[in-house]
C-alpha cells in the first residue's frame, strides 16, 4: 500500500470511529475525530497530487483540520473529570 492509500485508510478509520463516537452521544471527541480523519484525507489528496491545481488550498484545509483536531483534543483534555 502506497503513502496515501494509508493516509486515507487512517482516515477512513477515523471518520468511522466518529460516527460511533456520535452514536454513543460524545459529540466533542466526534468532531475531533472528523477533523483529523479529514486532514488525513487532505493530506493523502496531497501527497498522491490528485488535484494538482488546488494544492495550495488543500494545504490549507489540511493545516486547518489539524489545528482543529489539536485544539478539540485540548479542550477535550481540560474539560475531562
Amino acid at each position: 500500500m502506497n503513502k496515501s492509500g494509508i493516509q486515507y485508510f487512517v482516515g477512513g478509520l477515523m471518520l468511522l470511529f466518529s460516527f460511533y463516537q456520535i452514536y454513543i452521544k460524545e459529540y466533542w471527541e466526534a468532531a475531533m475525530y472528523i477533523s483529523a480523519g479529514l486532514a488525513f484525507i487532505t493530506m493523502g489528496l496531497i501527497k498522491r497530487e490528485a488535484l494538482p491545481k488546488q494544492k495550495t488550498l488543500l494545504n490549507v484545509f489540511s493545516w486547518v483540520f489539524i489545528l482543529l483536531a489539536v485544539f478539540l483534543f485540548l479542550f477535550l483534555i481540560r474539560t475531562d473529570g
